[in-house]
């Protein structure tokens, strides 16, 4: 899977009784995944989780998210001991979406007080902004998008540290990568060394070693899966 920069909030329960290394039941935040990763799926088991906006965690909180990048934790590490209630709550539910409702409605309530704050954090609307512009294909280097915001690249860097546990560069690279496989699963990459100009990478290295630390394969084996 080839993941948005943000930060999930997942309550689980799995049959076997562990999953990311957590004993089941348990409420869990992943954050951002940088690297290739494998888990071995349970034969059975209830899930519910929510995506927050890039950055949005961190503003939610009021702290860094930086800590958490290609980690697993409990939930009450971030949000409080009282999440454990969410846990129960939210699996005595029957369907995936009764769960899934439950658990929007709880972060709901629990996080309404500070969502005032949240609205005035100037840094996480550069940040929310920063990303908007880094989806649009067009948007190669970091330069344009910090010239767009009137911020330096220095001031991304630093902005992004703190809300989305990245840096500014990663996360222009991963939408450039999703548009990689998605020209691929589209059947419009035969000539990958134009796809990577056309991409922003250096050459088509560039963009093979990319690609493959993040998808696990080159993208030349990825199009061969594809058409195969």
């Amino acid at each position: 899977m080839l993941g948005h920069p943000v930060v999930h909030l997942t309550v689980e329960d799995a049959e076997g009784g562990t999953m990311h290394g957590h004993g089941m039941p348990s409420a869990l935040v992943h954050g951002l995944v940088t690297r290739v990763f494998a888990v071995d799926l349970p034969p059975a088991g209830r899930v519910a989780g929510v995506a927050f906006h890039p950055g949005g965690l961190a503003a939610l909180l009021g702290a860094s998210v930086l800590a958490l990048t290609d980690r697993v934790v409990r939930a009450e590490e971030v949000l409080g001991p009282d999440v454990a209630e969410v846990t129960r709550v939210v699996l005595a539910e029957p369907d995936e979406t009764a769960r899934r409702d439950a658990l929007v409605a709880d972060l709901t309530r629990r996080l309404e007080p500070v969502l005032e704050r949240v609205a005035e954090d100037a840094a996480y609307t550069t940040v929310r902004a920063a990303v908007e512009l880094m989806r649009a294909r067009e948007h190669r280097t970091l330069a344009p998008v910090a010239e767009a915001l009137h911020v330096s690249p220095r001031t991304l860097q630093r902005m992004f540290a703190r809300y989305v546990g990245a840096s500014p560069l990663w996360v222009l690279r991963r939408y450039r990568l999703q548009d990689a496989a998605t020209a691929i699963d589209a059947g419009e990459a035969d000539d990958l060394a134009a796809l990577a100009a056309d991409l922003g990478f250096a050459d088509q290295a560039h963009l093979t070693r990319a690609f493959t630390t993040v998808i696990g394969v080159p993208p030349s084996a990825y199009r061969d899966r594809a058409t195969g």
